[in-house]
């Protein structure tokens, strides 16, 4: 048996633990070894929201523990159930990814990219095999979800017939019948190049089975046909894009939800919401924790998760952006221009109009999605919606106060949080801080970091 100070070279185990904290925006992630049958040890894990012990390397136990740095955890007030379901998938997810990697690649194979990429894809796989199971009764059939993922990233990027591929599809129990014609997916649709044309995840989706068979689609018109929710309203490019679609079929259907963007990102979908997302060939999980820390803090409403979505994609780009709540857009008398104001355009006398205002008469503010906030966010000066996320200033500079001991951004998220009910300053390196009654509450720090204790 390996002396207590002993410790195997794992490289796969590390990289699931870089991948992990990846995963999870605030999270802390440690991935610690003892010998095969002896009790593995609880140090650290106190403070821990979940942790799982499976096989390790030969000879060797692996405990994988995920955690919430203290400045996110304190926002949350005892944690949302969405969280605390992901933080309970994790561990074990990455436990999974750790040993079906080690089999295939070897236990000491270096961490290239190549093999970091794959760990990636592996603990999604492994991650969304849960919700499979929690949400549709059984296991995910053979591999329906690590080749759906391969399809995806395989579709990431191309074109047909000219046009931009996006694919949505949603895999679901809402058909029992036994089908007259069987489909697997995706293989019986890869020679099928149109495929992804007619299930683009905008107008239509592609409904699939919980055995992975390719059964119908669902037409964003014809909603009716499998739920009693109302159709969705006509949508704008921008929210045609974001996988609404998708995201409105599983909330009504149930299931698992996919969706291939035409940024070369992948979308996936539970309970009508974004769970895990691929950019640049790394996942990240859908800022629940933000979501939810601003929810509490406004009171609920819309603007919640469209804000802290905004926030998490601002937070990957190398800018910087003020994003703010209101529950009275008049508090912002006094402190933002007139000029600024969006929801002031139709109130001006139009021969009155300075060049800004007539500017707000073009930008198409109505069902705002996080796409749209984070570009109207990428001006200088704040971007404000009040909290059933109505658009009320972009670009707006605030009247500040002496901003001689900080920077003109941090003054100016300050200054704002005094007459809003919450302030998001996303800095240039990603950090994200929130601002309340003129105070800075925490910093969440957009580069997650994982530790790897040595024993």
């Amino acid at each position: 048996m390996p002396s207590p100070d002993e410790q195997p070279l794992d490289p796969i185990g590390d990289a699931v633990a870089q991948a992990l904290a990846e995963v999870l925006f605030g999270a802390t992630v440690s991935i610690t070894h003892a010998g095969s049958g002896s009790e593995p040890s609880d140090a650290g894990v106190k403070e821990a929201s979940a942790s799982a012990t499976g096989p390790g390397p030969a000879g060797w136990a692996t405990t994988i523990t995920i955690g919430l740095r203290p400045q996110v955890a304190r926002l949350l007030h005892g944690g949302p159930t969405a969280l605390e379901e992901l933080i309970g998938v994790l561990p074990g997810a990455g436990l999974r990814a750790a040993a079906q990697l080690r089999s295939t690649v070897g236990g000491r194979e270096r961490s290239t990219s190549t093999v970091r990429r794959a760990v990636r894809d592996t603990l999604a796989a492994e991650i969304l095999a849960v919700y499979f199971t929690s949400r549709l009764g059984r296991a995910s059939p053979g591999h329906l979800i690590e080749e759906t993922l391969d399809y995806l990233i395989e579709l990431s990027g191309t074109r047909v017939e000219a046009h931009e591929v996006t694919h949505g599809v949603v895999v679901t129990d809402v058909l029992h019948d036994r089908p007259r014609l069987e489909l697997r997916y995706p293989d019986d649709l890869r020679p099928a190049k149109r495929a992804p044309l007619l299930f683009d995840g905008k107008q239509s989706v592609l409904i699939v089975d919980p055995f992975g068979r390719a059964r119908t689609e669902l037409q964003r018109h014809r909603f009716h046909r499998f739920s009693d929710t109302p159709a969705p309203p006509r949508a704008t490019e921008g929210s045609l894009d974001s996988g609404s679609l998708v995201a409105l079929a599983t909330r009504a259907l149930g299931g698992i939800g996919f969706y291939a963007r035409g940024d070369r990102s992948i979308w996936t979908f539970v309970d009508g919401r974004p769970l895990l997302v691929r950019r640049s060939e790394h996942w990240t999980a859908f800022p629940v924790e933000l979501a939810v820390a601003i929810s509490n803090m406004i009171g609920g409403g819309p603007a919640a998760e469209v804000v802290a979505h905004a926030a998490s994609m601002i937070s990957a780009r190398p800018q910087g952006a003020i994003l703010a709540i209101v529950e009275d857009p008049t508090a912002l008398d006094g402190m933002v221009s007139p000029k600024d104001r969006y929801d002031l355009r139709d109130g001006i006398d139009p021969t009155a109009m300075r060049p800004e205002t007539r500017l707000h008469h073009l930008v198409d503010g109505e069902d705002l999605d996080e796409r749209t906030v984070a570009r109207l966010a990428a001006l200088d000066g704040a971007t404000v919606l009040d909290r059933a996320g109505r658009l009320i200033a972009y670009g707006a500079i605030v009247t500040t106060a002496d901003s001689e001991h900080e920077g003109a951004r941090t003054s100016a998220a300050r200054t704002l949080s005094q007459v809003a009910l919450v302030v998001l300053k996303i800095s240039v390196d990603g950090d994200i801080t929130i601002f309340r009654d003129g105070d800075a509450v925490t910093t969440l720090l957009g580069h997650p970091t994982h530790s790897v204790p040595a024993g």
